[in-house]
């Protein structure tokens, strides 16, 4: 009898994380697995997940094995990973790779579920899902003969990257004995993750200084002056390298919430939080369930559209009708409306 990998993983979560009810937690993802499981989109497809191995991912490779997926997962101490997680997989038969190399030799396969273009070197048969924005600028600067399906283009990451990473990076301060109250924080990026984490640090308490060049607001050495913490959410490797001098001069708190390293090799990974990894990536649940719910939903959903495209290289944007559906999801659960609704979503 073939075991019911997507049972048994939905049975650890609810072990590991008995507090969390997938109908308003990651009603996307529950949805999705129910949908999958009648449709059997994904039947017999070969696909690599690297999504940063933690419990909440749980319920992506849930529906992507309802989807009919024959699923390996690929994990990497750049982006940090729960240690508890990889042996589950494994004692239920789901292959895991510690970093590309291992991925390489498992391989070949169809697509890619991939998270800072860490597996953009393995071929594969029908692309690539991007799930952050860093990694689609690496797609872009060395495009693949594939196409790159980009999740963080959509309307729904705002939801992760707004609301997710604001309340990530507020915990995950608290979580090192750092609170922001009362504190003044240095923030460069004023995207939408350095929105986020401007409105979460701010309602608890904090000062905010912005450096966000395209706004206009450009660094200078006077802005570390009487910082506390200093926040780095640009999006971009290496870009506050120039500066790094200057911020181990400060005594500042440094803190990453990018997915890459933005402070840059002059920064020793043990002079920044989290040896220069996003200090949210130091909680069991990073980013908070419902917030990361509706991204990974469309993260796998990219699938589909990899399926339907001709094979040509080009970068793809998440369609209107795909992410309609995946809200009309989460707002049938209701617990995070007035917030999308304050995000014009």
């Amino acid at each position: 009898m073939i075991p019911d990998r997507a049972a048994q993983l939905q049975a650890i979560a609810a072990t590991l994380a008995p507090e969390l009810d997938p109908a308003r937690d990651y009603p996307a993802l529950a949805a999705q697995a129910k949908r999958w499981r009648e449709e059997r989109p994904l039947e017999s497809l070969r696909v690599l997940c690297g999504t940063p191995l933690f419990l909440n991912t749980l319920a992506q490779y849930a529906a992507l094995l309802e989807g009919g997926a024959e699923l390996t997962v690929v994990y990497s101490d750049e982006l940090g990973y729960d240690p508890a997680i990889p042996g589950f997989l494994a004692w239920i038969g789901i292959t895991t790779c510690h970093g590309a190399e291992e991925a390489a030799s498992a391989g070949p396969f169809d697509a890619v579920l991939d998270c800072v273009a860490l597996s953009r070197n393995l071929p594969v048969r029908l692309g690539y899902c991007e799930l952050t924005r860093s990694g689609v600028h690496t797609y872009e600067a060395n495009p693949p003969d594939k196409p790159v399906f980009a999740a963080d283009s959509g309307r729904i990451k705002s939801i992760e990257t707004v609301l997710g990473t604001g309340d990530g990076c507020l915990r995950g301060l608290r979580h090192i004995g750092a609170d922001p109250a009362g504190k003044t924080v240095l923030l460069f990026g004023h995207g939408r993750v350095g929105r986020g984490i401007e409105y979460s640090l701010t309602q608890a308490g904090a000062t905010i200084r912005i450096v966000d060049p395209a706004q206009g607001r450009v660094f200078t050495p006077a802005l570390l002056n009487g910082t506390d913490i200093v926040v780095s959410a640009t999006g971009i490797r290496d870009a506050l390298a120039p500066f790094a001098q200057l911020l181990l001069d400060s005594g500042a708190l440094l803190v990453n919430m990018g997915a890459d390293d933005e402070f840059g090799p002059g920064v020793p990974p043990d002079r920044a939080v989290n040896g220069k990894r996003p200090v949210n990536f130091m909680l069991a649940e990073p980013t908070s369930t419902r917030y990361i719910d509706p991204t990974l939903a469309l993260h796998s959903a990219g699938l589909l559209e990899l399926m339907r495209t001709s094979g040509a290289s080009d970068i793809l944007t998440p369609p209107a009708p795909l992410e309609d559906l995946i809200l009309a999801d989460v707002r049938a659960a209701g617990v995070i409306n007035a917030e999308i609704d304050a995000l014009g979503l």
